[in-house]
């Protein structure tokens, strides 16, 4: 009967966030204003980045303070191979340099960070993440140090002979962003509704537990760990496609905190919690820095408030809304 009832739950899941997925593709035929597409865009970028968090923290129970490294990894490797190697390199070519080459590092830090548990892990991730963001500071005969690499080329968004657009149109930097990421969400649910993401909250629950009934759970966290990072990677990539530009910021400290606050906000273990998370902590970015310099401190309060009153996220509001109705219509 639970099975059922938790079935059908998920198919009800999986409906609606169908229908939010068309609605984002008629978006921009609604919009019609590029700044709000571009902005979009990286609401799309980000929340993939703190999907990839929640994959982590979510279900596998591993904190890491310095998650945005890896979507540096990803992004730095474009960078530096459009701007040194080859410009005109196909996004066939750049795309999957990228993921391979966080995929790489990620796996040296997982092995030794797999290990060790709790705070220990969360530690860890700060040391490798500060040693990734210092590397790309300090090279600055590649990297351009803390001014970045600026003005890089916009590669064609092509199938053969056949070049559906360039990057550097923000409609086409739209759709190729939100067909990625919709197909990395999907996927990554899928695995989350699998036997492998049972084991992962088995693991996040209670570890020695986990242990005791005969899962490898160093094994699991690792891979758990890796898939992480690789969507967090993808992010990389695809920022540096949107932007054109990157700068050490984007792993730095703060950035790693930011990713952090953006799955924190949408809620964990929901995978699309993380995108409400992200959508809600830019637009009021933005929106505050429109009126005051000093927006920092009121997006802090305004964040605290909602981390005070909805401690589950701003995804349990549509199923607290869900439940009072029901109690409503119970009451009739």
């Amino acid at each position: 009967m639970e099975k059922a009832i938790g079935n059908k739950k998920d198919r009800k899941g999986l409906v609606i966030q169908a229908l939010v997925l068309l609605a984002l593709v008629l978006l921009p035929f609604v919009l019609g204003n590029k700044f709000y597409l571009r902005l979009v865009t990286e609401i799309i970028i980000y929340g993939l980045l703190a999907m990839s968090l929640d994959v982590l923290l979510g279900f596998t129970g591993l904190l890491s303070f310095m998650h945005a490294a890896y979507m540096g990894i990803g992004a730095y490797t474009v960078a530096v191979f459009l701007s040194y190697v080859d410009p005109g390199a196909s996004i066939w070519v750049t795309f999957p340099l990228g993921i391979a080459v966080t995929v790489v590092l990620a796996f040296a830090a997982g092995w030794l960070q797999v290990r060790t548990g709790g705070f220990a892990f969360a530690l860890l991730t700060v040391a490798f993440g500060m040693m990734y963001y210092t590397l790309v500071w300090k090279a600055r005969s590649i990297t351009c140090g803390d001014d970045g690499l600026c003005g890089l080329p916009k590669p064609d968004i092509s199938l053969g002979p056949i070049v559906l657009g360039n990057m550097n149109d923000s409609l086409t930097a739209y759709f190729f962003t939100l067909a990625v990421v919709a197909v990395c969400f999907f996927v990554t649910r899928r695995i989350m509704h699998s036997p492998f993401g049972a084991v992962l909250e088995s693991i996040r629950e209670n570890t020695e537990r986990a242990s005791f009934i005969g899962i490898n759970v160093r094994n699991y966290k690792l891979m758990g760990w890796m898939l992480a990072c690789t969507l967090a990677g993808i992010s990389g990539v695809l920022f540096t496609y949107m932007k054109g530009s990157v700068s050490p910021t984007l792993m730095d400290a703060r950035a790693g905190g930011i990713v952090l606050m953006m799955t924190l906000l949408g809620g964990m273990g929901t995978l699309w919690g993380a995108f409400i998370g992200a959508a809600a902590y830019i637009f009021l970015q933005d929106f505050i820095s429109a009126m005051t310099e000093n927006w920092m401190v009121f997006l802090g309060l305004a964040v605290i408030l909602l981390t005070l009153f909805m401690p589950k996220g701003l995804a349990d509001l549509p199923i607290r809304l869900g439940q009072r109705l029901t109690r409503q219509r119970s009451n009739l």
